[in-house]
């Protein structure tokens, strides 16, 4: 992703103009394609849009929320959207599940502690769903409705999941106090559209950088100098959350301050001589003073030691440099981990042989490259008896080792009962799934999605697995169907009413299906009604 940092306000009538075409480009896009054997795999999904540029300005103040929870829950799903089918959006399952499995205990530690906006309950509370960008610069951003983004760059930075985590929890900061929803100085509506317009703009100008000239527009000047002279009074409030949540999660709150200094050395030796995060978060010495005074009193925390926090920067490092172009000096890399005097050195430097002798399927040595670094693991968790004794991540690796070897049974009935302990584990899931489609087991994948879509309807990746099983066996008004139920979860509408009315054609003399179909046509068609009116390209008429 480009890492300009994109300051666009348009008006509500450039954001309908922009609006419109990206929606009828969407209908055009019913294609799909199945989803490859591997857990790192992109899915290749139709495109439906532009992409955004994940640097997003900081919004907030102390005045009173002028979007409301519908409006930030809404604009926080079209944003996310559009992040997923940005090529740099990382679909690595494993790391996905570690940042969210560390950012879900923040938020809990949150509202252990009655932090304001943590305990928001009702269908449009901020869910938090964390994910990572494939991008070398060191950046993390908070997006209305819950969603924050990391940077592979920033969690390569980090020496210790303690820093790793003073940066979520103050991004659940922004998030609780609703720092991006607050203090535009407009009405509700005005502000919808104005963060609205601005992703729009950044679509567009990362599809067209020439376009942001004729697109920016002076006469929302003014809300701008006051979005940038609130970010540094919504910094030390996020601060003090994350600081708090970081206190009650037991993690070392040094963390934090340690992040800070490694915020200002990376600001000397940076290229562009400030860092997407400094930029975005601006950092002062008065908020690392702040951060210093606060642990002053606190006792001496131990340092936290995560094998999981290794493996994941680990994997980080392979997301934004391994690369075919890259790959020699990534091996070198991990070869010279293999070689230090570090115990967690050289777990890392074999896991990252491991993963790269997996993505070039060769099976044999990255089992013996897993298995060294795993005894590198064991000597780390004998040195520290407070550590678990075993990780998810090397669990999951050997099985993409079994899957690279065609053992599919295998890999079906260990993930299955993995799922027992890790349910939610999206990583756990995909190889499960995944193992059940390449051993022939349609039916029993079938079933297995079936139910889930029906859990998880807002998922497309479920969608896409079960209408490429209904393709492979013939049942095709269930697979147009099942596209469209795909399309609804990414927000085209429209692609998905066509698709309804394709099934509906093929549905044949099934007056049961039939009339299904056409319920579901006529409610999508109300909600994309709905979405027209919102835009402003339709009248509501009492």
């Amino acid at each position: 992703m480009k890492n300009c940092v994109i300051y666009l306000v348009i008006n509500s009538v450039l954001f309908i103009q922009l609006l419109y075409p990206i929606v009828a480009y969407s209908q055009n896009q019913v294609t799909i394609q199945s989803p490859n054997n591997t857990i790192n795999s992109k899915i290749v999904e139709p495109e439906l849009g532009g992409t955004l540029p994940i640097l997003l300005p900081d919004l907030g103040d102390n005045s009173s929320g002028n979007l409301s929870e519908i409006d930030e829950k809404k604009l926080g799903e079209k944003i996310i959207r559009e992040i997923r089918k940005d090529p740099d959006y990382s679909n690595n399952w494993l790391m996905y599940d570690y940042i969210n499995q560390l950012g879900q205990s923040l938020v809990s530690s949150a509202r252990s502690q009655k932090i304001s906006g943590a305990d928001a309950s009702g269908p449009f509370a901020p869910s938090f769903e964390f994910f990572v960008v494939r991008d070398k610069t060191i950046n993390a951003f908070a997006l209305p409705g819950g969603y924050i983004g990391i940077h592979t760059g920033l969690l390569g930075l980090a020496e210790s999941e303690s820093e790793f985590a003073s940066v979520l929890g103050h991004e659940i900061g922004h998030v609780t106090q609703k720092h991006i929803a607050r203090g535009m100085g407009f009405g509700r509506e005005s502000s919808t559209l104005i963060l609205a317009a601005m992703l729009l703009a950044a679509l567009a100008v990362k599809n067209n950088p020439n376009a942001a000239q004729g697109m920016a527009v002076g006469g929302q000047a003014l809300a701008i100098q006051n979005q940038l002279s609130y970010s540094r009074s919504a910094e030390r409030e996020a601060d003090r959350i994350g600081f708090q949540i970081l206190q009650a999660s037991g993690f070392d709150v040094s963390g934090m301050p340690g992040f800070f200094q490694k915020m200002q050395k990376a600001t000397s030796i940076s290229d562009s001589g400030i860092p997407a995060y400094v930029r975005t978060h601006p950092l002062s010495l008065e908020r690392a003073a702040d951060m210093q005074n606060r642990i002053r009193d606190q006792e001496p925390g131990k340092p936290n030691i995560s094998i999981e926090f290794y493996l994941a920067q680990t994997l980080a490092k392979i997301e934004q440099e391994g690369g075919p172009s890259e790959i020699v000096e990534t091996k070198q890399f991990f070869q010279e981990q293999t070689n230090s005097k570090s115990l967690i050195k050289n777990m890392q430097g074999y896991y990252g042989l491991a993963n790269l002798a997996l993505a070039e399927k060769k099976s044999q040595e990255a089992t013996l490259l897993l298995k060294k670094s795993r005894e590198f693991a064991n000597s780390i968790e004998q040195s520290n008896l407070q550590l678990k004794k075993s990780t998810i991540f090397f669990e999951i690796t050997g099985i993409q080792i079994a899957m690279l070897q065609g053992n599919f049974n295998q890999v079906s009935s260990t993930t299955q009962s993995l799922l027992k302990t890790y349910s939610n584990y999206r990583s756990v899931n995909v190889l499960y799934i995944e193992s059940l489609l390449s051993g022939g087991k349609n039916k029993e994948a079938m079933t297995w999605l079936e139910n889930k879509t029906k859990s998880d309807k807002s998922d497309s990746l479920w969608w896409n697995y079960l209408a490429k099983i209904y393709q492979q066996e013939n049942k095709l008004a269930l697979y147009h169907a099942t596209v469209a139920e795909k399309y609804v979860a990414e927000g085209a509408l429209p692609a998905a009413i066509q698709q309804l009315k394709i099934a509906s054609e093929m549905s044949g003399n099934n007056f049961y299906q039939s009339s299904e179909l056409e319920a579901r046509k006529r409610q999508i068609e109300m909600l994309y009604k709905e979405d027209l009116i919102e835009s402003g390209r339709l009248e509501r008429r009492p």
